[in-house]
C-alpha cells in the first residue's frame, strides 16, 4: 500500500539511483573480486590542514585469493592544476600474499594536490598491472600545503585521542577562562556587539600590533580510531603541532605496540610537542625534566609551574586527569603550540607571492640558499657564444642555403636541408654548452646531527642541494626523511610534481622536483634508530684517546670528558685512533660541569629553531652551532667537511661540492 504513494515511490527510485551510481563512494571498503581496499584515517575530519609536514594516506589491502597479487594505488585520479605548483600523482605498490592483508601508505608533502576532474578525490586502483574501472574514495584533507588559499590564519593543529576527556579537550581548545567579576561581566556586556564570537573548536591569537601577519588559530583533531591503530610512521604526525593522549594509552603502546611508540617518540624528539593526560605515564629515561634546565631556560614562571620534559628537540607536557588540577599546565601548553606554528611561519617567511593573495608564504627559497649553499661554481651561461651560433645558423639556413640550392636548381631540397641544418645546429649548441660545463652532478649540504650513542638514535636536520647538467631520473630520500622542497608556491609558477614510494618505503621524487641546470634545494628532518656509528673513548690515567667509528674523516673534534675536562683532536681519519689533547683555554676547562644535559637539550632546541627559521647555511652559523664551553659532561662536537653519513645521497653518482656537517654526540 505504501508504494502506491507517489512521493514514497519516487523517493525509493531516487535512492536506488544514488546507490547505484555513487554507492561505491559512500562505502569505506571497495571490493575488486578477491581484493578489498579500505582507507584507514586517524581523523574523520577533512578541515584545513597545516602548511608543513607530511600528510599520510593509509589503505588496508586485503587479499582473499589463494595466490599473491600486486596492488598499486595512484592519487588523485584524473586531476588538473593551473597557475601554481601542485602534486599531480602520488603512487605506491604492495605485494599482498594470499589470505592476508597489508598496509599501503601514500605521502603528501606540503604541496597542494591537483583538483579532481569529477569533483571527488579518488584513488586509481591497478591490480597485477591492470587498471580497474572502479576507484577508491579517500578523505582528502583540505588545503594541505596551499598557503595562499582562502583561509586567513596560521593554523596550529592538535591531534587528540578518543580517550582524552571532553572537559579537558574543551580546555585545550578554548583555554582556561579567567574568573569573572562583576566589573568584568559588565565590560563584557558593553563590548558584546563589538566582539567577534570565536567558535568553540578554535582559539585565535591576534597578530602583533602593526604586523601584517594574520592571527594564529588552534584546531583540534579528534582521532576516530583507538591509539593502538594509529600510524607507526613518524612522518604521519609531522603535520600536527602537538599530539595528546592518556597515560594508559601511552603505556599500552610502549608495552604492546612498539612501532607506534617509536613513531611518536621520533616525532617528539625531532621538535614535536607531546601531551600526556595522567601522571602515571612511563617517560623514557633519556627525556629529562625541564626543571633541570631552569638556570638557562628563558621560559616564564607559568611555564615552569607545569610538569614538562625536554625530549631532545621536543617538549613533553604532563597533565593531571582532574580538570581543575590540570588547568595551570594547559595555558603554557597552548602558548607553546601557538609559538610552534609561528616558528614555521617564520621559517617560510611572509611574501606577497602574487596579485591573487597577500598572505602567501614559502620555505627558505632558492635565492637565499644559492648564496649560502652553492651547488656549482658558476651559474652563468655563455650567452655571447650561443648568440654567435644562432646568427651563423640563421645565415646558413636562410640566404646561404637558398643561394646554393638555386645554383643547382634544387630549391625543392629546402624541405629536407632546413630540418637537417636545424638538427645539426641544435646538436652543436647542446654539444658546445655541454663541453663548456661538462657533465655535472653535484650536491651540497649544511646539516646537523644529534647522535645518542647509548640508545643508537640519530636526529638530523638542515638543508641539502642538488645540481645536474641533465635532468636526472629523480631524487630518492629514505623512508624516515622529511624532505621539503624549497620552491616558490605562488600563482604563475606552474609545476606538476610526482612521488612514487619504492620498495622498502623509499620516497622517489620523480617529475618536477629538479630540472637540468637549475639547483634544487630541500629542507630535511630525519629520525633514525639502530645507528651503530660512534666515537669510542679510552680514558686512561696517563693519556686519553678516541677511535673514529663514524665512517667519515673528522676535521675537528671537541670532547667534554665524564669528569668535565675539555679535550680536542684534529684531522682524524675514519677508523683511526688518536690521542686527545687537553684544551689550553682555562675558560673552557670544567665549564661544562655547571651545564646539565637537560639544559643542553634546551639550547639545542633553540639553535634548531633559529637555524630552520633563518634558512641560513653559511659557515659562521655552522661554526656557532653549539658553543664548546657549554658541552655537558659525556658529549662531543665533531666538524666534518664531507657528506653527512646520516643523510642519504639523494641522486646517485653525485660529486660533493660543498658540505658542512656538525655532529653533536652523547656517549654517557
Amino acid at each position: 500500500m505504501m508504494l502506491r504513494n507517489p512521493v514514497i515511490k519516487y523517493a525509493i527510485i531516487f535512492s536506488l539511483f544514488l546507490l547505484f551510481f555513487f554507492g561505491r563512494n559512500l562505502l569505506y571498503a571497495v571490493n575488486f573480486d578477491k581484493i578489498s581496499i579500505q582507507e584507514i584515517s586517524m581523523t574523520s575530519d577533512t578541515g584545513t590542514s597545516s602548511g608543513y609536514g607530511y600528510l599520510e594516506y593509509r589503505f588496508r589491502v586485503t587479499n582473499n585469493d589463494t595466490k599473491s597479487h600486486t596492488v598499486r594505488l595512484e592519487i588523485p585520479k584524473d586531476n588538473y592544476m593551473y597557475g601554481t605548483t601542485a602534486l599531480s600523482r602520488l603512487s605506491n605498490s604492495v605485494m599482498v600474499p594470499p589470505q592476508s592483508a597489508v598496509i599501503l601508505r601514500l605521502l603528501q608533502p606540503p604541496f597542494p594536490m591537483g583538483f579532481p576532474v569529477g569533483g571527488s578525490y579518488e584513488a586509481q586502483v591497478i591490480i597485477d598491472g591492470r587498471s580497474q574501472d572502479d576507484s577508491v574514495l579517500f578523505r582528502k584533507i583540505n588545503n594541505h600545503g596551499r598557503f595562499y588559499y582562502s583561509h586567513s590564519h596560521d593554523i596550529a593543529n592538535i591531534l587528540t585521542s578518543k580517550d582524552v576527556g571532553g572537559d579537558l579537550r574543551n580546555l585545550f581548545q578554548n583555554g582556561v577562562s579567567p574568573e569573572k567579576t562583576e566589573n568584568s561581566e559588565q565590560e563584557t556586556e558593553n563590548q558584546e556587539n563589538e566582539t567577534v564570537t570565536i567558535p568553540p573548536s578554535t582559539i585565535v591569537v591576534p597578530a602583533a600590533s602593526g604586523s601584517h601577519t594574520p592571527p594564529a588559530e588552534l584546531m583540534s583533531w579528534t582521532s576516530n580510531i583507538p591509539v593502538e591503530e594509529w600510524s607507526d610512521y613518524w612522518l604521519a604526525y609531522t603535520r600536527f603541532d602537538a599530539v595528546i593522549l592518556t597515560d594508559s594509552e601511552w603505556n599500552e603502546i610502549q608495552e604492546q605496540h612498539a612501532g607506534i611508540f617509536e613513531a611518536l617518540k621520533k616525532y617528539t624528539e625531532t621538535g614535536g610537542i607531546l601531551g600526556v593526560v595522567g601522571t602515571n605515564g612511563n617517560i623514557p629515561k633519556e627525556w629529562l625534566p625541564v626543571e633541570d634546565a631552569a638556570q638557562t631556560s628563558t621560559q616564564n614562571s607559568a611555564q615552569n609551574s607545569a610538569q614538562q620534559y625536554q625530549a631532545i628537540l621536543g617538549l613533553v607536557y604532563i597533565f593531571d586527569k582532574n580538570t581543575e588540577t590540570a588547568k595551570p599546565a594547559i595555558e603554557p601548553f597552548r602558548e607553546t603550540v601557538l609559538l610552534h606554528v609561528k616558528l614555521w611561519r617564520n621559517t617560510y617567511g611572509s611574501v606577497n607571492s602574487s596579485a591573487h593573495s597577500n598572505r602567501g608564504v614559502r620555505y627558505p627559497n632558492e635565492t637565499t640558499l644559492l648564496s649560502s649553499l652553492p651547488v656549482v661554481a658558476d651559474y652563468s651561461i655563455n650567452i655571447k657564444l650561443i648568440m654567435v651560433l644562432i646568427i651563423v645558423f640563421a645565415i646558413l639556413i636562410g640566404p646561404v642555403n637558398i643561394y646554393v640550392l638555386s645554383l643547382f636548381k634544387h630549391r625543392i631540397w629546402l624541405l629536407w636541408t632546413v630540418p637537417l641544418t636545424s638538427l645539426v645546429a641544435g646538436v652543436l649548441v647542446f654539444g658546445v654548452s655541454l663541453f663548456q660545463e661538462g657533465f655535472l652532478r653535484q650536491s651540497s649540504s649544511a646539516t646537523y646531527t644529534i647522535l645518542d650513542q647509548q640508545h643508537e638514535e640519530a636526529i638530523t636536520f638542515g638543508f641539502v642541494g642538488f645540481y645536474s647538467t641533465l635532468t636526472p631520473r629523480g631524487i630518492i630520500f629514505a623512508p624516515e626523511t622529511e624532505a621539503t622542497a624549497c620552491l616558490d608556491r605562488g600563482y604563475g609558477n606552474t609545476r606538476l610534481l610526482e612521488i612514487s614510494i619504492l620498495a622498502g618505503g623509499h620516497q622517489f621524487l620523480t617529475r618536477g622536483w629538479i630540472s637540468a641546470r637549475i639547483p634544487a634545494y630541500f629542507m630535511i628532518r630525519k629520525a633514525q634508530s639502530q645507528r651503530k656509528e660512534r666515537l669510542t673513548f679510552d680514558w686512561a690515567t696517563d693519556s686519553s684517546s678516541v677511535a673514529n667509528g663514524l665512517g667519515v674523516d673528522i676535521k675537528e673534534l671537541k670532547v667534554c670528558s665524564p669528569t668535565g675536562n675539555l679535550l680536542t683532536a684534529h684531522n682524524i681519519k675514519a677508523g683511526e685512533k688518536v690521542p686527545l689533547t687537553l684544551s689550553n683555554s682555562k675558560e673552557t676547562i670544567n665549564a661544562s660541569l655547571i651545564f646539565s644535559k637537560a639544559a643542553t637539550f634546551n639550547e639545542l632546541r633553540r639553535t634548531y629553531e633559529s637555524i630552520i627559521q633563518n634558512g641560513n647555511a653559511n659557515k659562521q652559523f655552522i661554526g656557532s652551532f653549539f658553543p664548546s664551553d657549554r658541552l655537558p659532561a659525556g658529549s662531543y662536537l665533531a666538524e666534518i667537511e664531507v657528506w653527512n653519513p646520516f643523510v642519504e645521497e639523494g641522486i646517485e653518482r653525485t660529486t660533493p661540492y660543498q658540505n658542512k656537517t656538525i655532529i653533536f654526540g652523547l656517549f654517557e
